[in-house]
């Protein structure tokens, strides 16, 4: 694929992947040509719910005529990924195998969804699983993984995020694009938050506070410019505030 083909579609996925993952998904470590990236993946359900997995997808130059080779950096229990054996990462996922060149990067996400939510007992590629063993051992198992605890004689760290905190983190490398954060609070509506490095360009939150207006925060850096907030009460008009640090501009 030309580069222009590729970036296309890399920004689609920007865009898409929060839609696509139900909010399980996010974009992070890419740089200018991203034949390189990573996702993390944090399911809400399932076996290995409030896991965060990350996973590094590499790119052919000749992409989307051969698949991304995709590899999981996070410790796992899981029968369809080996992270402890010699093959560093290595991920069982029939969509790579059966690769077509109408496939996307949209489609390997959701893919990598489906084996989080549906791992194949039956074709073990890691060492730690026998294609005999019941589902409840394999359940049980998981679950002392995720806590951080010893399984088949290999200590696993802790793999448990809090409901409330980000999904992701979405960075690039430094002096270049913005940090973005992602995260949704329980019940409520999904809350995005997105700031660049320090002294440069500003802090913005949006969050929606539930049956009523967006509440929208803008700010910038201590020292720097204005802070401006604009919030919405219920069945009324806007109310405006804007406000500079102190010891500079008067308030207005």
């Amino acid at each position: 694929m030309k580069y222009s083909g590729l970036a296309q579609e890399f920004h689609q996925l920007l865009r898409s992947v929060d839609r696509i993952s139900a909010g399980q998904a996010a974009v992070c470590d890419w740089g200018e040509a991203p034949l390189t990236f990573g996702v993390h993946i944090v399911p809400k359900d399932g076996l290995y719910r409030n896991g965060r997995f990350t996973f590094k997808f590499s790119l052919h130059d000749q992409y989307p005529q051969y698949p991304p080779r995709v590899v999981c950096l996070t410790n796992i229990y899981h029968p369809n990924i080996d992270t402890v054996d010699e093959y560093e990462g290595e991920i069982c996922l029939s969509l790579l195998d059966e690769w077509q060149p109408t496939f996307t990067l949209e489609d390997v996400i959701i893919g990598l969804l489906f084996l989080l939510y549906h791992p194949n007992l039956e074709e073990p590629l890691s060492p730690f699983f026998e294609p005999c063993m019941k589902y409840e051992e394999f359940a049980e198992k998981v679950h002392l993984s995720l806590q951080g605890g010893v399984v088949e004689d290999y200590v696993f760290q802790r793999n448990q995020v809090d409901e409330k905190e980000p999904v992701a983190m979405v960075t690039r490398s430094a002096n270049q694009e913005p940090v973005a954060m992602v995260t949704r609070v329980t019940n409520q509506e999904p809350v995005a938050m997105v700031t660049r490095v320090a002294n440069q360009e500003p802090v913005a939150m949006v969050t929606k506070v539930p049956n009523q207006e967006p509440v929208a925060m803008v700010t910038r850096v201590t020292n720097q410019e204005p802070v401006a907030m604009v919030t919405r009460v219920t069945n009324q008009e806007p109310v405006a505030m804007v406000t500079r640090v102190a010891n500079q501009e008067p308030v207005a």
